[in-house]
């Protein structure tokens, strides 16, 4: 074991199981190292404070944060505690899962800038454990390369395991640290709002962390650089994202776009969620469906996420843009946008047919009046409803009124106004219709009795003018 105030040395057997075998990493705060559980003769990693941490209570605290949020994250994207425990000298440690292979700072310093499909993968295996973490309402609030580890599992393939939550966010009313200045990160990584007060931070830090990592997978290095911390810390304020494409033009310019998101100076411009970020990032990875669904499924109870972008888009149908409107001008292909595509679509609307029926009495009206008369009758008076002869006005007294094709009379009952238009076939100068010749109209041959002014006053109820539609 290196370093003289180291609280462990190879051989010693901690909380009387774990058998400390070597170190794998030390660094200003603790140190980790591999041992093998005695009973169950499996490799365990330890992880030990400093003793010149152990008399910061901030860094007591974040350790003991750091178990508790780990605990509660079941994602295989996590190292998983497996136990906690003190040393006789006071000291916390923790056991976790043990992890062979490397973190993602070695991979790009060793291999310089990725390819877009390796990081995508690996941002995807890390938003599956952020997902759980948010869910619990817990804040990373330092991804960065070093803290992305690439395990090695059975079959040789890597699988992306999130440590360090040791400065992590827990929910409200759970302990922790409060002091602003003592939770801090890496300045490279963090968002602007976490520069300015790491206490009023939310999940969306991560999702700028994130893009910061995606950029350095890419290029080699992080966009924000200066040879001070001021310098940096006034770039990540002020001056915008760099373009990956300027130092690397081969890479699509949506990936570009995807990291500018991610990197939007205010969070409520950058994605709403992991899940959102891992939809954008799903088509530049293969094999990408399975994460994106389990952190969808994860998210689910607190922010939906939107459509897949890999997904091909659905035929257009005539309820699409109101779908569109009902989410905030996104197409809605989730469970419901399926569900309400089965749906029966609802029937035709009660006025389409009340319009059918005005049209339908109109054309019935003007049908009657063509075969009921040879000709329309010609007066002053303003134009009768066509749909019946008992309805014509009164004459008006002491005028005469023209009558087209009258036949003869002489057979019908006496009408008592018929004799006086008889009587008096010159129209006097008052006469509203003076010029006009008499006609004759066809009367049916049933009884019929003079019109009074009761029945010409207005068209009778079932009539569509009565009715008020035109």
């Amino acid at each position: 074991m290196s370093g003289e105030n180291a609280p462990v040395a190879v051989g010693d057997v901690v909380a009387g199981k774990y058998h400390v075998e070597r170190v794998l990493g030390a660094g200003g705060m603790g140190v980790v190292v591999a041992a093998t559980h005695v009973q169950l003769d499996r490799k365990v990693a330890i992880k030990f404070l400093l003793p010149a941490a152990l008399a910061n209570p901030d860094v007591v605290s974040r350790f003991s944060r750091e178990a508790r949020a780990a605990s509660k994250i079941e994602s295989e994207h996590v190292a998983r505690v497996i136990d906690v425990g003190v040393l006789d000298s006071g000291a916390p440690f923790m056991v976790m899962e043990y992890l062979d292979g490397r973190d993602l700072a070695a991979r790009i310093a060793e291999h310089g800038g990725l390819s877009v499909e390796e990081m995508a993968r690996y941002v995807l295996q890390a938003c599956e454990a952020l997902a759980e973490a948010h869910a619990a309402g817990i804040v990373h609030r330092d991804l960065k390369p070093a803290n992305l580890f690439l395990a090695q599992r059975a079959d040789k393939s890597t699988s992306v395991k999130v440590l360090d939550f040791g400065i992590s966010k827990a929910p409200v009313g759970t302990a922790g640290t409060t002091n602003t200045q003592a939770i801090m990160g890496s300045p490279h990584y963090m968002s602007p709002e976490q520069l300015m007060s790491s206490k009023h931070v939310d999940h969306r830090s991560d999702v700028w962390s994130l893009g910061i990592v995606m950029f350095e997978a890419l290029t080699g290095s992080p966009p924000f650089l200066g040879e001070q911390m001021p310098e940096i810390v006034a770039k990540i304020l002020q001056a915008p994202t760099p373009s990956v494409r300027e130092r690397r033009p081969e890479i699509p310019s949506d990936v570009d776009v995807v990291i500018a998101k991610c990197t939007a100076k205010s969070p409520a411009d950058r994605y709403l969620s992991i899940a959102h970020l891992a939809r954008a990032l799903a088509p530049f990875a293969q094999d990408s469906a399975r994460s994106v669904e389990r952190i969808s499924r994860v998210l689910n109870s607190t922010d939906p996420p939107p459509p897949m972008v890999a997904a091909p888009p659905s035929a257009p149908t005539t309820e699409q843009p109101a779908v569109a409107k009902s989410n905030g001008g996104q197409s809605n292909t989730t469970g419901w946008g399926a569900t309400q595509a089965a749906i029966p679509k609802k029937g035709t609307p009660s006025w389409i047919f009340v319009a059918a029926g005005v049209v339908v009495l109109a054309l019935v009206g003007v049908f009657a009046f063509m075969h009921g008369s040879s000709a329309p009758p010609k007066m002053a008076t303003p134009q009768i409803p066509s749909n019946t002869i008992a309805t014509l006005p009164a004459p008006p007294p002491a005028a005469s009124m023209t009558l087209p094709h009258l036949p003869d009379t002489s057979s019908l009952p006496a009408i008592p106004s018929l004799p006086a238009i008889a009587a008096d076939p010159a129209p006097t100068s008052a006469a509203p219709v003076a010029s006009a010749k008499v006609k004759t109209v066809p009367v049916s041959t049933h009884t019929t009795h003079a019109p009074s002014a009761a029945t010409t006053s207005a068209p009778p109820p079932g009539d569509p003018l009565h009715m008020g539609i035109k």
